[in-house]
């Protein structure tokens, strides 16, 4: 008798765990994917139209065992956007805000071009020209440099850190590079051990060039110095 109340027990134990385990799984799982993005071109409306149908495949997962990592991978596949927030909202949403990356830069890559966003992230390693595909007119030409880029990942290379650090120093003063700047030609002696005679040629729209001498050396400040002299300029000059 006693046997026979203890195994009663247990399945009504087994049942009641079973049937909470429902309920819970019944309110925590994700029903929406509610996602913010920031586009200003055709070709990230219609990308964006792509991603958010991809993100739907979460529908239907646990809020819970959700990693949030499988989410990154799928906004990962379009190197185009970033992922700027990402968070579960209990009980049943996740918060995503992906934003459209701004084509900058570009430089010759085999027979095409590599574009890179402001920071530097490859957006596209096999583009026909320098064109904007999002805006119209060229990107910023990077011209004598040997980087590599992988798709979604930050461009590597020498000077490229001082590329960057120069261009982030125009963007801060100018608003964005391509509004002045027309292309950055690295020249080099090709003395890997003697860089001090290696300078950058910044060409800007109005066809003043800026030479930043010995750029492996404190880029930031002289390019900051650099713009200084250049936004005194007179129309004339």
């Amino acid at each position: 008798m006693k046997k026979r109340v203890i195994l009663s027990t247990i399945v009504s134990l087994v049942l009641l765990i079973a049937v909470v385990a429902a309920g819970l799984n019944a309110v925590f799982t994700i029903t929406l994917m509610d996602t913010t993005f920031r586009t200003f071109s055709r070709t990230g409306e219609t990308q964006a139209a792509e991603l958010e149908q991809k993100l739907s495949r979460f529908h239907g997962k646990s809020t819970t065992f959700l990693d949030l990592g499988d989410v990154e991978s799928v906004v990962a596949e379009y190197p185009a956007f970033r992922l700027e927030r990402i968070k579960k909202s209990y009980p049943s949403r996740v918060e995503l805000t992906v934003a459209e990356r701004r084509e900058t830069f570009a430089f010759r890559l085999g027979a095409g071009y590599a574009v890179l966003d402001e920071k530097g992230v490859c957006i596209d390693a096999d583009r026909a020209s320098l064109e904007n595909a999002q805006t119209g007119g060229e990107n910023v030409a990077l011209i004598g440099f040997d980087f590599s880029v992988q798709e979604g990942q930050v461009a590597a290379g020498e000077y490229f850190p001082q590329v960057l650090a120069v261009l982030t120093e125009f963007s801060n003063v100018l608003s964005h590079p391509r509004a002045n700047v027309k292309r950055v030609t690295l020249r080099s002696k090709g003395d890997a051990s003697n860089r001090r005679a290696d300078r950058f040629d910044i060409e800007m729209s109005e066809g003043v060039v800026i030479h930043i001498f010995n750029p492996s050396v404190l880029a930031s400040e002289k390019a900051s110095a650099a713009l200084s002299a250049y936004l005194q300029l007179t129309d004339g000059e």
